[in-house]
């Protein structure tokens, strides 16, 4: 029974055909797959699936991490002392389903072969179906003298419908192979951004050094959101300045953004407990129009709105936070903040261009900018549509060249940012707190080292926030991360 409910999952025999073929056959026919495609799979693994590297572990581990989001999988497991990580995702992933048809038509018809001897005739129903299983690879970064060697794995998890447990069998030798090779691109891209890319110690345009000095404790707020208990205060940090926008009630018929305020007065509490901002450099504001904007961010002629008069140059880190609508120009395909008196149909004449922002930010010449988004800009939101005839719009607006800017928002393109009504909060809001007060540091996403990197806290929204979104809402939601992924954005006091 075994290998008869394993042949059915694994090779979709046909209904019809199954009845008609004694269960011995299928065991059979299924244990010689299996014996066959792990030789194959070894050889694979033993040649293509190690390398060394010249680095660090904490590169190398950071890679492994970037590089599961990258293919689209999911770090299910990680361990940074054993250099371990485990990441899934539904099949064909990391394939996709125009690289599995060339899996088939290269495996098929030696699948056929092997299993002739035991089915007959019946061995033209039997083909290869990646449907109802998932993909699951194994890493591991392990320290050698000259740096580290990389290692991995792959195999396919599909479950026993005559018992409801799960196994693990071998994938097709040619999907490993495939499989293989997507990884080592996918790993190699986001080592060289973290090797070559923009870093913590790099020259800024004011030719100072560029580097990450604040320190996060577990406020009162934040640790609500994470589970956890207040700690120490956090280092001073006097020259930086956080904008933190709410805009919740809109003009007219727009739907209000309902928990706006809220995440605003969150971010707030966070800002100065944790990030070590005084309460008189933030600009909080609430509900505002396209002229507050434009009077704190400055507009397509200056810059030099009121956030560029408050930063030091050289010595400030810049924070900004916005909770409310986002919507796509439907002529020129731009994103858009939407003022509280702004209509959506008319955003490309009453809208902040979002690209305008991370402009004039780039041209503030701070110690460093990071931008938190609770909105999407799909021209959807959780109360329904505000743009019409916005379907199928994507808009993804570009940061400026040459630009340190992290940017960390809600969702993607086509994407709508859900809100946790349990909470109160935006689900982009309440995760990323909870993530850069520790959450993201635990072992399942970094390294347990008293800090966050913006790697770290991708894994950790990807896993949790995109996990909620389905369950809550049966919705795919994934942040949006652009910026150095070894970036620290907080480091942690703990007792």
């Amino acid at each position: 029974m075994r290998y008869f409910n394993l042949f059915l999952s694994l090779l979709g025999v046909a209904v019809f055909a199954a009845a008609c073929v004694p269960k011995q056959s299928i065991n059979r026919a299924a244990l010689k797959v299996e014996n066959q495609w792990k030789v194959k799979n070894d050889a694979i693994i033993g040649t293509d699936g190690r390398r060394a590297f010249q680095i660090t572990k904490k590169q190398g581990f950071q890679a492994a991490q970037l590089a599961a989001s990258r293919l689209g999988m999911v770090v299910e497991k990680q361990a940074y002392e054993t250099g371990f990580v485990f990441m899934t995702a539904p099949a064909p992933v990391p394939l996709t389903m125009i690289e599995w048809h060339r899996v088939q038509e290269a495996e098929t018809g030696d699948l056929r072969q092997i299993i002739d001897e035991d089915l007959g005739l019946y061995k033209w129903w039997v083909e290869l179906d990646p449907s109802g299983k998932e993909v699951l690879v194994n890493i591991f970064v392990t320290e050698n003298p000259g740096g580290v060697d990389v290692a991995i794995g792959f195999r396919l998890r599909v479950k026993d419908v005559s018992t409801d447990t799960l196994k693990r069998v071998q994938p097709p030798p040619t999907a490993v192979r495939m499989g293989v090779a997507k990884f080592w691109a996918a790993y190699e891209m986001e080592l060289d951004t973290l090797l070559h890319g923009a870093s913590a110690s790099t020259p800024n345009a004011t030719g100072r050094e560029e580097k990450s000095s604040v320190t996060a404790s577990r406020s009162a707020t934040g640790a609500a959101l994470a589970g956890g208990a207040a700690t120490a205060l956090p280092d001073d940090n006097a020259d930086a300045v956080a904008v933190i926008i709410g805009n919740r009630n809109y003009q007219g018929d727009l739907p209000a953004v309902e928990f706006a305020h809220r995440d605003a007065d969150a971010w707030k509490q966070f800002a100065m407990d944790a990030l070590g901002v005084s309460e008189k450099n933030i600009i909080d504001l609430r509900d505002i129009g396209l002229k507050s904007m434009e009077s704190v961010f400055g507009n397509s002629r200056s810059h030099q709105g009121k956030v560029w008069r408050w930063v030091r140059q050289g010595d400030s880190d810049v924070f900004v936070f916005y909770s409310g609508h986002g919507v796509p120009g439907v002529k020129d395909k731009r994103a858009y903040l939407l003022p509280v008196d702004a209509s959506p149909d008319s955003v490309e004449i009453q809208g902040y261009p979002l690209d305008l922002l991370y402009q004039n930010l780039a041209k503030l010449e701070a110690r460093s900018v990071t931008v938190f988004i609770d909105a999407c800009f799909s021209g959807q939101t959780p109360n329904g549509a505000l743009v019409k005839n916005a379907s199928g719009i994507q808009v993804v607006p570009s940061l400026p060249q040459q630009t340190a800017l992290t940017v960390i928002s809600a969702a993607q393109a086509d994407q709508v940012a859900s809100w946790d009504r349990e909470a109160q909060y935006g689900l982009f809001t309440r995760h990323l707190l909870a993530g850069l007060q520790g959450g993201a540091d635990q072992s399942r996403y970094g390294l347990k080292d008293l800090q966050v990197t913006v790697a770290e806290i991708q894994a950790y929204l990807d896993r949790e926030m995109s996990y909620a979104a389905r369950r809550q809402y049966g919705r795919t939601q994934k942040a949006m991360v652009v910026g150095d992924p070894g970036k620290v954005l907080v480091h942690l006091n703990r007792d």
